[in-house]
């Protein structure tokens, strides 16, 4: 059977790429020979979220995979008081009072619950490092 000569181009560049299991360089890999069929590219690099994509090698001279990883941005959680409850994705809760976690670029559902009660739901954008901070204390005004 032919052999097929594999580009890997990556956003960002310097990505490990891995194909079926195995490194076989940093992003862009130039001139790999792989046989035609059904293969795994796996992409690694720090501050990036991890991404497996399959692809279909052809009978083909030549095939250039194109490929974009996205950025992880570390989102932290206050709480200012006990009580609250937190739920990220409908997957992973907590009650701890401050959290810190790496999240992929992107949109994520967030539900805060305060003493077991719906206090907030929303759709949070990760597109930088931010810090969420919940309270129920609200100051009265000021007045002379």
């Amino acid at each position: 059977m032919a052999q097929v000569t594999l580009d890997v181009k990556v956003l960002p560049r310097g990505a490990d790429v891995f194909l079926d299991g195995k490194k076989i360089g940093s992003a862009p890999v130039k001139g790999y020979s792989v046989r035609p069929g059904v293969h795994e590219i796996k992409l690694e690099k720090n501050g990036y979220a991890p991404v497996t994509h399959e692809i279909a090698v052809q009978d083909a001279k030549r095939l250039v995979a194109d490929l974009v990883m996205n950025p992880m941005y570390t989102i932290k959680f206050r709480a200012k008081e006990k009580g609250y409850a937190f739920e990220l994705n409908g997957e992973h809760s907590w009650r701890d009072e401050k959290i810190k976690l790496k999240l992929e670029a992107g949109a994520h559902r967030l539900r805060v619950y305060y003493l077991d009660e719906l206090y907030d739901d929303q759709v949070i954008v990760a597109d930088r490092n931010a810090e969420f901070i919940y309270t129920r204390f609200q100051p009265e005004p000021v007045g002379n």
